[in-house]
């Protein structure tokens, strides 16, 4: 990764901040719930229901965290399996975006897919057409959409 990035596995003592990225990416909540205590219950709970669905659909995925000058600045996770490289989300504390950290992953991701000769796949919500644009200008081509969600792949160049 290029400085001044870097990514590091998640560690149980990330679970402050994990907490504070997770409530960073739900404004919908932030905004429908006025009670500070029951938004706090809630968030709590949707951030430990998409941990168990991450681990139930994709066991095998790794949690890094995306560092910028040493300071954590978000998260990706992502499944490695043989033959198949998907980064399962990718989130940015808003302070920090658009500082070329989502791209920088995504250039690595892509890197160690053509380096085992895997397709990089992920998902993207319809109604973040910053990222979608993010993933169209580093090649990524849609395979299919939902109401949701748009799957998109990036193939390497053959050697």
């Amino acid at each position: 990764m290029p400085e001044p990035f870097a990514l590091r596995e998640r560690l149980e003592s990330d679970q402050q901040f994990l907490q504070t990225l997770y409530a960073s990416s739900r404004e919908d909540l932030q905004q429908a719930i006025p009670d500070a205590a029951l938004l706090q219950q809630l968030m709590a709970m949707q951030q430990n229901a998409q941990e168990m669905g991450f681990r139930h659909q994709f066991p095998q995925a790794r949690q890094w965290l995306l560092l910028r000058s040493g300071d954590p600045i978000g998260r990706a996770v992502v499944d490695d399996a043989p033959g198949a490289l998907h980064l399962v989300d990718i989130v940015v504390l808003p302070e920090a975006r658009r500082c070329g950290a989502a791209t920088a992953v995504l250039r690595a991701l892509q890197a160690h897919a053509q380096g085992h000769r895997q397709a990089l796949s992920l998902n993207v919500s319809r109604t973040n057409p910053p990222a979608r644009r993010l993933y169209d200008q580093l090649g990524f081509t849609a395979t299919s959409q939902d109401d949701m969600l748009t799957q998109m792949v990036w193939h390497s160049a053959p050697a």
